[in-house]
């Protein structure tokens, strides 16, 4: 299995690629594509930046797509920036959420009590 960092995973895209540290047996260097059914196999749920992975790879479609892989370190930084965005989306919903339950509660009758 080869190592690599995770060059970039989108989770709404469900796709992602992994920079290897080392040339294959090929002596190909190029980046790795990473799908999201390769980590449902492996029980991981996303990926961040940066991470560092390890993996399989085979050909498809003539280029290099990862079957199997291992999280070996997380990136703790990306990690956070990743919760604090989370965070953030939710705040904004639930903001989202209690101005439109403040409007639809003004109605004809909105000076009574």
């Amino acid at each position: 299995m080869r190592q690599g960092k995770v060059k970039w995973y989108n989770g709404k895209k469900c796709f992602g690629f992994i920079t290897p540290d080392t040339p294959n047996e090929n002596g190909n260097t190029d980046d790795v594509f990473v799908h999201s059914s390769s980590l449902k196999a492996a029980g991981i749920r996303f990926l961040n930046e940066n991470d560092i992975v390890e993996f399989e790879e085979e050909v498809r479609n003539d280029k290099l797509s990862a079957t199997t892989i291992a999280l070996i370190q997380r990136d703790e930084e990306s990690a956070r920036r990743f919760q604090e965005r989370r965070a953030e989306r939710r705040r904004a919903i639930e903001d989202r959420k209690q101005r439109e339950e403040k409007s639809s509660r003004r109605g004809f009758a909105f000076w009574k009590k």
